[in-house]
């Protein structure tokens, strides 16, 4: 199908880049501790990229049989389109990556409920004061490639995710207490997922009292995707062009303390890895901060143009769009603490397991408040009671440049690899 789009674009218009994905997806789901449902969705979608006249054309549709309409609307899209300031890449070889697992093409609906059923029970029977929610979803997915360049590619990829909560009333609150991890292989962890969750339900009984001003907090690694955020706009291409990141004109600065960050894609079993970004370009490693020092941003074909830089093989896409900057795995350094350690650190401070909001931030200059959603009061060097109606703040770029302690454990949460971190004080304010 690709091959016959792109034979009839070439008709029509300078050059073409056709992208299409098609996904197989399971699902299942409970609901206050009973099954929901089962679902199984096919996703189909072919997006159309050209150069026409100097200008960029995009049109996409998930029906196949349309694809002439798809042309036709590409080519009227560039009259309007931005100037074409790159070229779609040629045919050029990949490293191999290994990012599918046969254990999730393999794995059933009917395996999904059964461990379902399960994590409900042991999660009953550990810790019986809560409603759980679970879900498990698997997928497939296979990528393809191809333009008028010469280039034509294409992967097979899997991934796997697994969550559970519990819901716990609280008098006029609820409190939800989670865990779980999405991974690009067959990674079943019922048990740790439940021992954790009521292990801090029970943690989460004694209350302690609000506290305010500025002290050390620990930010689990489940949470640090929520404040990478901010890092994650700042080093995008895009936000170079536009002249609006903190990080113009400071590659070369140090910034954040010792931490390195990296773009991974080649991580075997990783969800972000592939073997090509979404427009063929090879993916490659890219250090973006090296113990602490600003390295470089990321771009795709288009912003690394305009920058006068090159692709940094950033490019992505969801199902029906256009190509445009986006991390793929963000893998962070670790340090030589587990989390027991860095909490008995601690004199008086902070540890967050759950946070929400962020309405109140200004992520593109680094600036974050959120809520915390599940979090406790650390008091000399021991857990001391949850926090309610609390909200930390502070500058990711300053937070990171005072890191006092990495756990030396990584943990995976989607595209992100990360360790808990205790920043050596951050804005608590509680109500």
């Amino acid at each position: 199908m690709i091959e016959k789009i792109l034979e009839s674009a070439k008709k029509k218009v300078d050059s073409a880049e056709v992208f299409s994905v098609e996904t197989v997806l399971n699902e299942i789901s409970f609901e206050a501790g009973k099954l929901k449902s089962a679902e199984r969705k096919n996703i189909t979608g072919i997006a159309l990229r050209i150069i026409h006249d100097g200008h960029v054309g995009f049109s996409s549709t998930t029906d196949p049989n349309r694809t002439d309409e798809m042309i036709e609307a590409a080519r009227e899209s560039s009259r309007f389109g931005k100037k074409a300031l790159f070229a779609f890449p040629g045919k050029s070889d990949a490293q191999p990556v290994d990012i599918f697992d046969p254990a999730v093409e393999a794995y059933s609906p009917q395996e999904a409920v059964e461990e379902g059923n399960r994590g409900i029970v042991i999660l009953h029977e550990t810790y019986p004061k809560g409603l759980a929610y679970l879900s498990i979803a698997t997928s497939v997915s296979t990528i393809s490639i191809a333009n008028t360049s010469g280039l034509y590619t294409s992967y097979r990829s899997t991934d796997f995710s697994h969550d559970i909560v519990i819901n716990i009333i609280d008098g006029d609150s609820i409190l939800w207490i989670g865990d779980g991890g999405e991974f690009g292989s067959l990674v079943l962890k019922t048990d740790d997922y439940v021992k954790n969750i009521a292990d801090l339900s029970r943690k989460a009984e004694a209350k302690a009292p609000n506290i305010s001003g500025t002290f050390p907090v620990i930010f689990t690694a489940r949470e640090i995707p929520t404040i990478l955020q901010s890092i994650e706009l700042g080093v995008d291409g895009m936000r170079l062009v536009k002249g609006d990141s903190p990080l113009i004109g400071r590659e070369g600065e140090h910034m954040l303390g010792s931490v390195t960050l990296t773009d991974d894609p080649l991580i075997e079993g990783a969800t972000g890895s592939r073997p090509f970004d979404d427009e063929g370009i090879p993916s490659q490693r890219t250090t973006i901060f090296k113990d602490g020092v600003f390295q470089s941003f990321l771009f795709d074909l288009d912003t690394a143009a305009e920058a006068g830089r090159t692709s940094t093989s950033n490019a992505g896409r969801s199902l029906l769009s256009s190509p445009s900057v986006s991390m793929s795995n963000l893998v962070m350094s670790t340090g030589e603490s587990d989390l027991h350690e860095m909490i008995s650190q601690i004199d008086r401070g902070v540890i967050v397991y759950g946070a929400i909001g962020g309405g109140q931030s200004n992520l593109i200059t680094g600036d974050f408040a959120v809520n915390i959603a599940l979090g406790f009061l650390i008091d000399k060097g021991e857990i001391a009671g949850r926090l309610s109606d609390t909200m930390v703040s502070g500058n990711v770029y300053d937070a990171f440049g005072a890191v006092s302690a990495m756990s030396r454990d990584i943990r995976q949460y989607g595209s992100f690899i990360v360790p808990d971190v205790t920043f050596s004080e951050l804005s608590i304010s509680g109500k």
